[in-house]
């Protein structure tokens, strides 16, 4: 049996205790076929997983794709889907700002599906994690067991009912055939969507070429958690973020 770490340890037990506490209570979990009809028009033929690529080294953090992603989605002016993390590098005059996005990773293996006592998270046929609003019930299971601490709990504005926030990868605009708001409006380019192949290609070419200029540039998302939907160019070594595994 594979050993786990204390700090595994206690998100797991958390996850249980919420999940107990909801069971317990009497309700019950709704049944949810994985992959939904919206997904499946997102990707017709069922093979091709999708993804989004952000390329870190070209963001200049104007915040579009976070606005868009807000609009989009209609979220609270509280609530953002899109986080980032930055890391300055070096003294003055030569410093080095670098970017990264942190938000849903939307893991092949992912933990917050598996723990979600009411089914409120699922896979997509594209292979993104979704989430049903109306049934989630703001346990805080997802996000004691999710490795890149991206669900925040907060109130339904309309219910003040607990809920969870985290990136859906617009699976409205999927089922329409379209992109994700984000990789629709970055003005450099920073962010793109299409087949998880295509996205790990772009990805690893890039990397060549940055490793000119920044020997420790890496793509990050190809093996972590079974493989990311949200594949990162970054052009420091992983551990330099603190919400990165």
């Amino acid at each position: 049996m594979a050993k786990i770490s204390r700090r595994q340890f206690m998100k797991l037990s958390a996850a249980g205790s919420a999940a107990a506490a909801f069971l317990t209570a009497g309700r019950e979990a709704p049944a949810r076929e994985p992959g939904t009809q919206e997904a499946r028009a997102a990707n017709p033929d069922g093979n091709s997983r999708m993804a989004l690529l952000m390329d870190n080294s070209l963001c200049v953090n104007c915040q579009s794709c976070r606005l868009a992603c807000q609009n989009e989605n209609n979220l609270p002016v509280s609530e953002k889907y899109i986080r980032f993390d930055y890391l300055d590098q070096g003294t003055f005059p030569d410093v080095k700002h670098h970017v990264n996005r942190h938000s849903c990773q939307h893991c092949a293996d992912a933990p917050c599906v598996d723990v979600c006592p009411v089914d409120a998270l699922y896979k997509g046929a594209e292979g993104f994690t979704h989430m049903d609003f109306e049934t989630c019930i703001g346990c805080g299971a997802c996000r004691a067991v999710c490795p890149f601490e991206v669900p925040v709990i907060s109130t339904d504005p309309e219910t003040e009912a607990p809920k969870m926030y985290k990136c859906n990868a617009c699976k409205h605009l999927l089922a329409d055939g379209q992109k994700p708001a984000c990789a629709t409006t970055c003005i450099t380019a920073a962010v793109d969507y299409g087949t998880w192949d295509e996205m790990l290609a772009k990805a690893e070419d890039r990397v060549r070429v940055l490793r000119q200029d920044y020997p420790d540039a890496n793509v990050y998302g190809e093996t972590q958690q079974d493989g990311l939907g949200l594949l990162l160019v970054l052009r420091t070594p992983p551990e330099d973020y603190p919400h990165l595994i």
